[in-house]
């Protein structure tokens, strides 16, 4: 897992992939106030649909109501736009079967876990965690009762 300010990182920093390259220049391109300005919902990045965009507000969770989750074939990049949001980590090589409570679901590319985190990580405007396939991640939890405004680009696998 990385976790950043998204200024201080570029596509140069992902030469080893072509769709993070993508996600990063649209990132640069836009700053922090052009992510914030875009449309809730949907934006494709890539024709194929191989690096996308979802644009969210919301009140985070309550602790115990997260959920961990990991994925398989696509990557992260988890962009808080305003406020602040907890999220959790471990090591996927932590778990084993039996912390599984939602079993892979190829369409959504994901897999729902419980257990013991390793962390969890308060993120401010500007702030982005970028998810591997041994993260798991229990993203959107509350820090306080503020809403939330968030884009998270998906980048499928391309390395």
């Amino acid at each position: 897992m990385i976790v950043g300010n998204i200024k201080d990182y570029s596509a140069r920093d992902f030469s080893y992939s072509k769709n993070l390259q993508i996600a990063f220049n649209f990132i640069q391109e836009k700053g922090l106030e052009g992510l914030l300005a875009l449309p809730e919902g949907k934006t494709i990045l890539k024709e194929d649909g191989e690096v996308y965009l979802n644009r969210s507000s919301y009140v985070g969770k309550e602790f115990k109501d997260a959920k961990i989750e990991g994925h398989e074939k696509w990557l992260d990049i988890q962009i808080v736009l305003a406020n602040e949001e907890g999220i959790g980590y471990v090591d996927k090589r932590k778990y084993d079967d039996s912390n599984i409570t939602i079993p892979y679901n190829v369409d959504k590319d994901k897999t729902n876990y419980e257990g013991k985190l390793d962390c969890v990580i308060n993120t401010a405007a500007g702030y982005f965690v970028l998810v591997y396939p041994n993260d798991l991640h229990k993203p959107c939890i509350k820090v306080n009762d503020e809403v939330i405004q968030k884009a998270v680009i998906k980048v499928k696998i391309d390395f």
